[in-house]
């Protein structure tokens, strides 16, 4: 009930990102939430270069902070990994006809004045990881956004710390259809397979928010029409993004991937998951990425090293809470004065 979010215990987040169109969306809905109190963003190669994933985030968590109505405190943001395990980098052509050239669309063009960035630093994510996870606790959610190398790179070093984490959320994989990138896999998972293969294998409480959820989390880009200089500063975000979608699917709605993860993560009751075990391909063979779910085992009570596989979308819930929070920036609504 949301008259009793502020007097439950202090819940943190964590989350790890490649901003990216949909990251964007996904931290602008979750600043805006009540459920987290975030720690900390680092960010991961994918959607963009390792370097522009960095800057790209903290200009976009200080320009969020700027337009909310009730400002959070500055996170402070971390840089990452630059290379998938196996030392691979990502042919990002596809990614860049998605957010454009550097992962803004053209949310911060010449035409709008560029936000100071935020906090930075130079200490690496997967130590930030560590620190976070041992300091907060069940107290704390880590939310992965991007592929999962800072956290296996975490995982290697300091395993035993993250078994008292409360949850671990990845938007990623697919158990059910077909990948986005490959036939055979999703994007996220497909950067860095072997992160993704020994996080799913760790036997930790993971939520693995896939391509069967969010393929049908779908919103139409009118929502973004009309408004203020916040909603103005999104419709030029998703511009590339919904060309991409009118070319590949016919439609300009967007799929906001990386917001159901978040939005999972605080509302899990959003999805309906079956504990399931999971493992990556993690070859470099046409297979490479592919997310192996074995749904044959979703129903005993002895799936080892179970990761919850999120299956069914409550998609109306969804989009009802996602807009609902975009409504608490300044600037959506109606022209600043």
């Amino acid at each position: 009930m949301a008259g009793n979010e502020s007097e439950s215990p202090v819940r943190y987040a964590l989350v790890d990102c490649d901003p990216g169109v949909d990251d964007t969306l996904a931290l602008a809905m979750g600043f805006a939430s009540p459920f987290f109190r975030y720690d900390a963003v680092t960010t991961v190669h994918g959607n963009v270069s390792a370097r522009l994933a960095y800057r790209n985030a903290r200009r976009l968590t200080a320009f969020l902070r700027d337009h909310l109505e009730s400002p959070i405190l500055d996170v402070p943001v971390y840089p990452g990994a630059s290379l998938a395990l196996d030392g691979s980098r990502m042919n990002r052509s596809e990614s860049r006809a998605i957010h454009g050239p550097e992962g803004m669309g053209a949310m911060f063009d010449k035409k709008r004045r560029l936000p100071r960035p935020g906090r930075g630093s130079s200490k690496p994510a997967w130590e930030v990881m560590v620190e976070e996870a041992a300091r907060r606790g069940s107290a704390l959610t880590i939310i992965m956004l991007g592929p999962l190398t800072n956290l296996a790179l975490a995982l290697r070093r300091a395993p035993g710390v993250f078994t008292r984490v409360k949850r671990i959320v990845v938007m990623g994989g697919a158990a059910r259809m077909p990948g986005n990138v490959t036939p055979a896999a999703e994007f996220n998972i497909y950067c860095d397979p072997l992160a993704a293969k020994e996080v799913f294998s760790s036997g930790l409480p993971v939520t693995m928010v896939g391509l069967d959820v969010t393929r049908r989390a779908l919103l139409r880009v009118d929502e973004f029409e009309g408004g203020g200089p916040f909603r103005a500063a999104l419709r030029d975000l998703i511009k590339v993004y919904a060309r991409f979608s009118k070319k590949r699917r016919g439609s300009e709605d967007i799929t906001l991937h990386d917001p159901l993860a978040l939005a999972v993560a605080m509302k899990p009751d959003l999805v309906e998951t079956i504990p399931c075990r999971v493992d990556v391909d993690a070859s470099r063979g046409v297979a490479r990425g592919m997310t192996l779910v074995d749904l044959r085992e979703s129903r005993g009570a002895q799936v080892k090293n179970p990761v919850d596989v999120a299956l069914d979308l409550d998609v109306k819930g969804f989009l009802a809470f996602f807009i609902s929070r975009l409504r608490k920036y300044r600037g959506w609504d109606e022209d600043e004065k």
